[in-house]
């Protein structure tokens, strides 16, 4: 297994990138760890309703129409989503599918699932917030291939220099 964790104090969102991959033991079968990184980290965050109502858009958008994705979840941190995938996927087709998932969200009169039947805290979204998002999300697609000028992974070096204050 590889990681790849950038360091945030350099990461310029939105970006989407692999952060872990590996094969299944005893199968030639490839998974992986995206961070779909959309705030500043320890700077910004997405609003909690912003981002629950994405989460529900963007996960029933893809276990709906492609199936190795296993999943679309919010990070703890609230300014990201990790996307897990099965197969072969890179960048191109993923950027893809994400973007198909925000694009419906132009259109939707009401966040899937968003009910006391299927949701642990149904009245925790917002649709207009999340379009609102969406939209910007679309406006900065050509900047998702690249974390910023200055991103690079976490070294030895950062960790001494977080350490000495």
């Amino acid at each position: 297994m590889t990681s790849r964790d950038l360091d945030h104090r350099y990461v310029v969102p939105p970006y989407l990138r692999v952060v872990t991959e590996q094969t299944v033991p005893g199968t030639d079968q490839r998974v992986a760890l995206w961070d779909f990184r959309v705030a500043q980290p320890n700077a910004s965050h997405v609003p909690g309703p912003v981002m629950h109502s994405l989460e529900h858009f963007l996960g029933t958008y893809v276990r709906t129409h492609h199936p190795t994705i296993m999943n679309v979840a919010p990070m703890g941190c609230m300014t990201g989503l990790y996307v897990w995938t099965v197969g072969e996927w890179n960048f191109d087709d993923l950027a893809d599918v994400i973007t198909a998932g925000l694009r419906s969200i132009r259109d939707a009169d009401e966040v899937p699932l968003a009910n006391i039947v299927q949701c642990g805290w149904a009245e925790h979204h917002s649709l207009e917030g999340v379009k609102e998002f969406a939209e910007r999300l679309l406006a900065d697609r050509d900047q998702w291939r690249d974390p910023g000028p200055d991103a690079h992974e976490v070294s030895a070096a950062d960790l001494r220099e977080l350490s000495a204050g």
